[in-house]
């Protein structure tokens, strides 16, 4: 069953998924941070085991007319190639396809996101913020 909504995770849930699948470590993030990412979210998707766990969710952050990006798909290795992660974008798919959304794909995913009908667009570019020092 798919979870929706701002209160369907906890930062600490956040930061465990993004540990799990290497997007660094407790000491590149905060409490205050993750739970500020929380709050500015337009929407947040969620799957739980079978043990409450929290193993995948997508965040949405949307302007409502023009505009939706999708920050992040963090699904825990343990639960990859299980049919979540597609889960999770055809909600995204559901609730903002009358907006243009946008998303990266990490190199070798690319496959995964024109199976579930995504078009490759233009060429984006990043700023990455740097990492506190640990």
């Amino acid at each position: 069953m798919i979870l929706k909504g701002l209160n369907i995770l906890t930062a600490r849930e956040f930061l465990n998924l993004i540990t799990a699948v290497n997007w660094g470590t407790e000491k590149n993030f905060t409490t205050d941070g993750l739970n500020l990412a929380i709050s500015s979210s337009t929407q947040i998707y969620g799957i739980r085991n079978d043990n409450g766990e929290l193993v995948a969710i997508s965040r949405v952050l949307s302007d409502n007319y023009l505009f939706s990006t999708v920050p992040e798909i963090l699904v825990h290795p343990d639960y990859q190639k299980k049919g979540f992660g597609k889960m999770l974008m055809e909600e995204v798919k559901k609730d903002f396809s009358h907006t243009a959304i946008f998303f990266g794909a990490q190199p070798g995913n690319e496959g995964f996101f024109e199976n579930l009908g995504f078009q490759r667009g233009m060429q984006s570019f990043t700023s990455n913020r740097e990492l506190p020092k640990t």
